[in-house]
């Protein structure tokens, strides 16, 4: 008899525990216990908006981690191709993480920083100053590739690009100081590109080449 009774508590706890685990959030969305477990369930096509899903449904102050759990998440269960879309998707709903999403998504997938970009700006078209910062931050070789991506995306934002590029990157400001000076230019693209070739002549003279 007494066994009968711990094998219902034990029932009972287990049951209880899984009613908490799959309790709706108060976005109305059921929350797995991980980002992985809830992104099993679905199929890929379905990945990017479940993510944003996910992300949204966590408290303000966690959305950061949990976009984070979430990218990780889809990187061992999609092509690498899907992760711009996720991006896309989860900045779009929750653009005060682009930033760091960006980042993040970067780190993942090293080289991929041009598509990670665009999709943030893309989408959360408001926050091109801190998703170049992130992106130049995590990849700074290709600010210059970054700065132009951004601008595609933003052409009325360059000032919010080149405060996102200096941000990152400071050892830039001489350099676009001096792309600008008289007989420089302030058309944008001209302005990056003289600003690369500057940091490069710099580099070789540095280097005695």
């Amino acid at each position: 008899m007494k066994l009968k009774w711990l094998v219902g508590l034990g029932a009972a706890v287990g049951l209880a525990a899984l009613v908490v685990w799959l309790a709706p959030a108060p976005g109305g969305l059921a929350v797995a216990a991980t980002p992985f477990l809830a992104l099993s369930r679905v199929p890929v096509p379905e990945m990017p908006a479940t993510a944003a899903d996910l992300v949204q449904a966590a408290p303000v102050l966690e959305r950061e981690s949990t976009a984070a759990a979430v990218l990780r998440a889809v990187t061992t269960m999609a092509r690498p191709g899907v992760m711009p879309y996720v991006v896309s998707a989860i900045c779009r709903r929750n653009p005060e993480v682009a930033g760091a999403v960006v980042a993040t998504a970067i780190q993942l997938q090293p080289g991929d920083e041009l598509a990670f970009c665009r999709a943030a700006v893309c989408a959360a078209p408001d926050r091109v100053e801190p998703v170049v910062a992130s992106a130049c931050q995590a990849a700074p070789a290709s600010f210059a590739n970054v700065a132009m991506v951004a601008f595609e995306c933003r052409p009325d934002a360059d000032h919010l690009i080149l405060h996102g590029l200096t941000n990152a990157l400071p050892g830039l400001m001489p350099y676009l100081d001096q792309a600008r000076q008289p007989g420089g230019t302030n058309d944008f693209p001209t302005l990056i590109n003289r600003t690369v070739q500057l940091v490069t002549d710099a580099s070789k003279a540095g280097s005695g080449k």
